[in-house]
Protein backbone atom coordinates (compact mmCIF):
# COMPACT_ATOMS: atom_id res chain seq x y z
CA UNK A 1 0.00 0.00 0.00
CA UNK A 2 1.26 3.53 -0.89
CA UNK A 3 1.92 5.83 1.96
CA UNK A 4 -0.28 8.71 2.16
CA UNK A 5 2.42 11.15 1.07
CA UNK A 6 4.08 9.29 -1.70
CA UNK A 7 1.25 9.01 -4.05
CA UNK A 8 1.51 12.50 -4.36
CA UNK A 9 5.38 12.64 -5.38
CA UNK A 10 5.03 9.43 -7.51
CA UNK A 11 6.55 10.55 -11.11
CA UNK A 12 4.47 7.17 -12.36
CA UNK A 13 1.55 9.68 -13.08
CA UNK A 14 3.36 11.14 -15.23
CA UNK A 15 4.18 8.19 -17.48
CA UNK A 16 1.07 6.53 -17.09
CA UNK A 17 -0.31 9.98 -18.87
CA UNK A 18 2.00 9.59 -21.34
CA UNK A 19 0.71 6.00 -22.21
CA UNK A 20 -3.06 6.83 -22.12
CA UNK A 21 -3.88 8.22 -25.27
CA UNK A 22 -1.53 5.65 -27.35
CA UNK A 23 -4.07 3.49 -27.99
CA UNK A 24 -6.22 6.47 -29.71
CA UNK A 25 -3.18 8.29 -31.26
CA UNK A 26 -2.99 4.31 -33.14
CA UNK A 27 -6.55 4.08 -33.71
CA UNK A 28 -6.69 7.61 -35.76
CA UNK A 29 -3.51 7.05 -37.73
CA UNK A 30 -5.24 3.60 -38.45
CA UNK A 31 -8.17 5.83 -39.67
CA UNK A 32 -6.13 8.21 -41.49
CA UNK A 33 -4.32 5.24 -43.18
CA UNK A 34 -7.75 3.45 -44.55
CA UNK A 35 -7.15 1.19 -41.81
CA UNK A 36 -11.08 -0.51 -40.56
CA UNK A 37 -9.51 -1.22 -37.66
CA UNK A 38 -13.44 -0.87 -34.64
CA UNK A 39 -15.00 0.67 -38.12
CA UNK A 40 -16.31 -0.25 -41.08
CA UNK A 41 -15.03 0.15 -44.22
CA UNK A 42 -17.91 2.66 -45.35
CA UNK A 43 -17.59 4.21 -41.75
CA UNK A 44 -13.80 4.82 -42.99
CA UNK A 45 -14.92 6.05 -46.26
CA UNK A 46 -17.38 8.43 -44.59
CA UNK A 47 -14.63 9.85 -42.41
CA UNK A 48 -12.67 10.68 -44.96
CA UNK A 49 -14.77 12.16 -47.13
CA UNK A 50 -15.45 14.34 -44.16
CA UNK A 51 -12.12 15.37 -43.47
CA UNK A 52 -10.99 16.02 -47.37
CA UNK A 53 -14.60 17.91 -47.95
CA UNK A 54 -14.83 19.91 -44.13
CA UNK A 55 -11.15 19.83 -42.59
CA UNK A 56 -9.44 22.98 -42.31
CA UNK A 57 -6.30 23.16 -44.63
CA UNK A 58 -3.73 21.53 -42.21
CA UNK A 59 -5.81 19.05 -41.05
CA UNK A 60 -6.40 18.27 -44.94
CA UNK A 61 -3.47 18.41 -46.14
CA UNK A 62 -2.08 15.91 -42.89
CA UNK A 63 -5.18 13.80 -43.34
CA UNK A 64 -4.65 13.06 -46.96
CA UNK A 65 -0.87 12.17 -46.36
CA UNK A 66 -2.34 9.91 -43.38
CA UNK A 67 -1.68 11.94 -40.43
CA UNK A 68 -4.80 12.81 -38.34
CA UNK A 69 -4.28 16.03 -35.95
CA UNK A 70 -5.97 14.59 -33.27
CA UNK A 71 -3.29 12.04 -33.22
CA UNK A 72 -0.59 14.57 -33.17
CA UNK A 73 -2.08 16.03 -30.51
CA UNK A 74 -1.98 13.18 -28.48
CA UNK A 75 1.17 12.87 -29.28
CA UNK A 76 1.94 16.44 -27.69
CA UNK A 77 -0.18 15.47 -24.53
CA UNK A 78 2.02 12.76 -24.08
CA UNK A 79 5.34 14.96 -24.51
CA UNK A 80 3.78 17.33 -21.80
CA UNK A 81 3.07 14.51 -19.54
CA UNK A 82 6.77 12.98 -19.65
CA UNK A 83 7.79 16.73 -19.74
CA UNK A 84 6.21 16.70 -15.77
CA UNK A 85 8.50 13.44 -14.96
CA UNK A 86 11.73 14.14 -16.95
CA UNK A 87 14.56 16.40 -16.30
CA UNK A 88 14.38 18.19 -19.14
CA UNK A 89 10.45 19.32 -18.18
CA UNK A 90 12.34 21.35 -15.47
CA UNK A 91 13.72 23.83 -18.14
CA UNK A 92 10.40 24.67 -19.10
CA UNK A 93 8.71 27.55 -16.64
CA UNK A 94 6.54 25.43 -14.27
CA UNK A 95 3.59 28.04 -15.50
CA UNK A 96 3.90 26.25 -19.03
CA UNK A 97 3.68 23.13 -17.59
CA UNK A 98 0.74 23.10 -15.30
CA UNK A 99 -1.42 25.55 -16.97
CA UNK A 100 -2.04 23.41 -20.13
CA UNK A 101 -1.70 19.93 -17.53
CA UNK A 102 -4.45 21.41 -15.23
CA UNK A 103 -6.70 22.38 -17.67
CA UNK A 104 -6.32 19.83 -19.88
CA UNK A 105 -6.87 17.00 -17.29
CA UNK A 106 -10.05 18.74 -15.72
CA UNK A 107 -11.60 19.05 -19.43
CA UNK A 108 -11.29 16.02 -20.29
CA UNK A 109 -12.06 14.40 -16.96
CA UNK A 110 -15.69 15.88 -17.61
CA UNK A 111 -15.54 14.98 -21.38
CA UNK A 112 -14.88 11.32 -20.15
CA UNK A 113 -17.34 11.12 -16.91
CA UNK A 114 -20.18 13.01 -19.55
CA UNK A 115 -19.69 10.69 -22.19
CA UNK A 116 -19.66 7.49 -19.85
CA UNK A 117 -22.73 8.88 -17.69
CA UNK A 118 -24.90 9.56 -21.05
CA UNK A 119 -23.75 6.11 -22.36
CA UNK A 120 -25.17 4.59 -18.86
CA UNK A 121 -28.55 7.22 -19.17
CA UNK A 122 -28.88 5.89 -22.03
CA UNK A 123 -28.77 9.33 -24.18
CA UNK A 124 -25.76 8.00 -26.24
CA UNK A 125 -27.25 5.56 -28.52
CA UNK A 126 -24.79 3.35 -30.30
CA UNK A 127 -27.35 2.14 -33.13
CA UNK A 128 -26.92 5.85 -34.52
CA UNK A 129 -23.39 4.61 -35.75
CA UNK A 130 -23.75 1.50 -37.30
CA UNK A 131 -20.45 2.21 -38.86
CA UNK A 132 -18.20 2.68 -36.10
CA UNK A 133 -17.75 -0.70 -33.39
CA UNK A 134 -19.26 0.08 -29.95
CA UNK A 135 -15.54 -0.65 -28.01
CA UNK A 136 -14.27 2.01 -30.12
CA UNK A 137 -15.49 4.24 -26.70
CA UNK A 138 -13.23 2.34 -24.61
CA UNK A 139 -9.42 4.32 -26.89
CA UNK A 140 -11.15 7.10 -27.47
CA UNK A 141 -13.54 8.39 -24.41
CA UNK A 142 -11.59 5.66 -21.69
CA UNK A 143 -8.38 7.19 -23.28
CA UNK A 144 -9.35 10.71 -22.62
CA UNK A 145 -10.61 9.91 -18.73
CA UNK A 146 -7.53 8.00 -17.94
CA UNK A 147 -5.39 10.73 -19.51
CA UNK A 148 -7.41 13.17 -17.36
CA UNK A 149 -7.12 11.73 -13.99
CA UNK A 150 -3.57 10.73 -14.38
CA UNK A 151 -2.15 13.82 -16.59
CA UNK A 152 -3.90 15.76 -13.01
CA UNK A 153 -1.72 13.60 -10.54
CA UNK A 154 0.99 14.12 -12.78
CA UNK A 155 0.53 18.08 -12.66
CA UNK A 156 -0.32 17.84 -8.84
CA UNK A 157 3.14 15.81 -8.26
CA UNK A 158 5.19 17.80 -10.42
CA UNK A 159 4.13 20.89 -8.56
CA UNK A 160 4.78 19.44 -4.75
CA UNK A 161 7.97 18.50 -6.78
CA UNK A 162 9.03 21.91 -7.75
CA UNK A 163 7.44 24.32 -4.89
CA UNK A 164 10.16 26.41 -3.62
CA UNK A 165 9.96 24.68 -0.44
CA UNK A 166 10.45 21.53 -1.80
CA UNK A 167 13.57 22.80 -3.97
CA UNK A 168 14.90 24.09 -0.56
CA UNK A 169 14.64 21.01 1.08
CA UNK A 170 16.60 19.33 -1.26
Amino acid sequence: MMKTKSWRLSTKWGYAASLALVPYAILKTLWANGVPFLASAEGIEELHASMTADADPLSRSLYVRGIDTTALLALIASVLALALVRDWGRRVPRWMLLVPSCAGGLFFIVIGLTTFARLIAGTIDLADNPEFDPWVLLPVYGGFLTWGVTISLASLSYAIRTSRSASSRT
